[in-house]
């Protein structure tokens, strides 16, 4: 009599093993259809006030990918005043600004006291895999007379199958600067 017993019990608990590997397996294959989110992180200096910050000037650090377009209209609907980005890149080729993807503290203060803006954002690619169509993205707001950073904004996602590649820059950039505060 007690051999039944156990084999029942042995036979429950692999019923109760194979529903679990069934479980784990039906939410893997869930996940991994399901879209995924932008991760994103957002920082503000604690002396950023958008009141003090409300012209800026955009650029672009990577001459290969553009989204600082993207930018723009993100800080646009936020109330911010943006430069245009054909004067911006005109005074960045005239003076020769940008050298190797950054800038350093003297074009900082040359652009903002020949635009007359408060703060440049600074647009650049960290990471790209062409592989995965995924990208990590980093947008920072630097004071152009102290080059200290006002705020900083980073989205990394990769693309589903058949996404362009302006869809998913976007979707990142969106998501990242949700948490600017707009201009009072």
């Amino acid at each position: 009599m007690k051999r039944p017993i156990f084999e029942f019990r042995f036979a429950s608990q692999m019923g109760h093993l194979s529903f679990l590997l069934l479980l784990f397996l039906f939410l893997f294959i869930f996940s991994a259809c399901s879209e995924t989110r932008v991760k994103k992180d957002l920082t503000l200096a604690r002396d950023f006030r958008p009141q003090e910050v409300q012209t800026l000037a955009v650029v672009n650090l990577d001459p290969q990918i553009q989204f600082s377009h993207f930018v723009e209209a993100e800080l646009l609907k936020k109330g911010y005043k943006v430069k245009e980005s054909s004067t911006v890149a005109q005074l960045l080729k005239s003076e020769g600004l940008v050298k190797e993807g950054s800038l350093d503290p003297s074009a900082l203060t040359k652009i903002g006291s020949r635009l007359q803006v408060q703060g440049i954002v600074l647009c650049s690619i960290l990471e790209f895999s062409r592989f995965r169509d995924s990208y990590r993205l980093s947008m920072r707001c630097v004071s152009p007379q102290t080059g200290n950073t006002l705020w900083f904004a980073e989205g990394a996602k990769e693309g589903r199958k058949g996404q362009k590649s302006s869809e998913l820059l976007k979707e990142i950039v969106v998501s990242s600067l949700k948490g600017i505060p707009s201009v009072p």
